[in-house]
């Protein structure tokens, strides 16, 4: 494992780690695009995983998260999800082409490391997609335990704090790492109706390629998800159009798991569920 430094196209500096394969013939390379407020060492255990399995992968943080924020405090970042997929997603994929050269590529995206992949203008160079619990998160298609809770979240007590302090204080709910107010705000506003990122088309989003990818697409969820619900993960991957789509529902006790929800899928404890992500990966030859 070494850690890598990977400048944006706006000069915005992000870290990461490169790991190596372990084999003597690489299978291919592997971008794991990180959730929202994660940092990238939350992924070390499946990235070392996808090593051994004669992958080299890349980790990185997104800017504002962990290490990628740079000393900076968050109520002076001004970025927002936009810019980790225009910006951020693209420039970690250069870094890692430029690890890792002649490799097919892979991308494993988790959560909104998935939702974000058609920001990126360089998104050819992929040659195949891991989508982990890949939804809308669109708030009416949860249980209703689940949206009351979400819309007393999102629409309470994330715009009270983000304008006392100036970001989203997510951290003390076990959101992950604490989010620059711009992320906060489109998150808010593409989870209220259907799409997502769709919502942003034609105003924040004045370019995308969701419907240009043509790539084998993987998508994982867990049967116990209460995001990425089915109704979501359809909702979502109805911007794929013209991909090459599968979809496989993992229910935990298959896996002699109690569960695996929104989060837990690339964590050591569910290192059982990782072979089923090979099929994906496996598909850019």
């Amino acid at each position: 494992m070494e850690k890598t430094i990977i400048t944006c196209d706006d000069g915005y500096r992000l870290t990461g780690h490169f790991f190596r394969p372990a084999t003597d013939v690489p299978r291919g390379a592997v971008l794991i695009a990180p959730a929202t407020g994660f940092r990238h060492q939350v992924y070390f255990s499946f990235a070392t995983w996808l090593s051994e399995q004669g992958f080299a992968v890349l980790t990185f943080s997104n800017r504002g998260i962990g290490d990628s924020r740079n000393g900076i405090p968050l109520a002076e970042i001004s970025s927002d999800l936009v810019d980790w997929g225009t910006l951020d997603l693209p420039a970690a994929l250069e870094k890692l082409v430029a690890l890792a050269p002649g490799l097919p590529v892979s991308l494993v995206g988790h959560s909104a490391g998935a939702q974000l992949i058609g920001l990126m203008p360089n998104f050819a160079q992929i040659d195949s997609y891991v989508l982990i619990a890949a939804s809308s998160g669109h708030f009416d298609n949860l249980k209703l335990k689940t949206k009351l809770a979400a819309k007393l979240l999102f629409h309470g007590w994330q715009p009270l704090s983000v304008a006392v302090k100036g970001y989203w204080p997510t951290k003390i709910i076990g959101f992950g790492e604490d989010l620059p107010a711009g992320v906060a705000r489109q998150w808010r506003q593409w989870c209220r109706s259907p799409g997502y990122v769709e919502n942003s088309f034609g105003e924040e989003i004045r370019q995308h390629h969701y419907a240009d990818i043509k790539a084998p697409v993987l998508s994982l969820t867990a049967t116990d998800d209460h995001i990425a619900v089915p109704a979501n993960v359809e909702d979502f991957l109805r911007l794929l159009p013209n991909a090459q789509i599968k979809k496989h529902f993992l229910e935990p006790g298959s896996f002699g798991l109690k569960e695996i929800g929104h989060s837990d899928l690339l964590r050591s404890r569910c290192k059982a569920c990782w072979p089923h992500i090979l099929e994906g990966l496996e598909s850019n030859g």
